[in-house]
């Protein structure tokens, strides 16, 4: 929202223009005086408009992020599910992986592959590798292609922490998942689990530990 202000048209007495967008569940807002610049008042609705501009992207960018990662997430039916049967998420203290594991003439085979380790597209690509081997998959391509998004691994930790009571880390999610979708979701979990110290105490070192300065958050630890 752009909203140009006259004389006795603000409670405060404000003369100038004021910019408000909301951005990711925040409030960004600015204030541009006519009073207290050299600059003409079509300069300063032209800065007020980039600004606008500015927030408006960042606005729809969180938004189609938190859709992505939503329709991706209605559609698991097991919190380790990739979509890929033969391969699992899976969560350990302070590492994420795929677990790979099957049947092949009677004979199980099983191995583990580090995201944090090997970066999330390589230990997708030796995953399906690894599956295609064993199982002697053809379409090894359609396999690979079919990787699933990266913040299906909220799910999983959601479902480990506060479910099943295991220890793992927000440490373990910290390299796979942006900034931006991780301090969204402390807070949607914050709201939900308010009276839960370890988890504030985890999300107060995630803070700590990548120097996040997020107002908001910090209040609701």
């Amino acid at each position: 929202m752009i909203r140009t202000y006259r004389k006795d048209e603000h409670k405060a007495g404000f003369i100038g223009v004021r910019v408000a967008v909301m951005v990711d569940s925040k409030l960004m807002q600015k204030y541009y005086s006519f009073k207290s610049t050299d600059k003409s008042e079509d300069e300063i609705l032209s800065d007020a408009k980039s600004l606008h501009a500015k927030w408006m992207m960042e606005k729809n960018l969180a938004s189609s992020k938190r859709d992505i990662a939503a329709k991706e997430l209605r559609r698991i039916s097991s919190p380790y599910s990739t979509g890929v049967k033969g391969i699992k998420f899976r969560i350990s203290y302070n590492t994420c992986y795929f677990h790979v594991q099957g049947t092949t003439n009677n004979i199980r085979f099983h191995k583990n592959f580090s995201i944090n380790k090997y970066g999330y597209e390589m230990a997708w690509f030796k995953a399906c590798e690894f599956l295609q081997k064993n199982k002697d998959y053809a379409l090894f391509d359609s396999i690979y292609k079919n990787i699933p998004v990266k913040e299906r691994l909220l799910i999983v930790f959601r479902y480990l922490y506060f479910t099943q009571k295991q220890a793992v880390h927000i440490g373990a999610l910290a390299p796979v998942i942006s900034e931006d979708i991780l301090v969204s979701w402390f807070k949607q979990l914050l709201m939900q689990f308010k009276n839960n110290k370890p988890f504030k105490a985890e999300v107060l070192k995630y803070m700590s530990d990548h120097n996040i300065k997020d107002a908001e958050l910090l209040s609701m630890t």
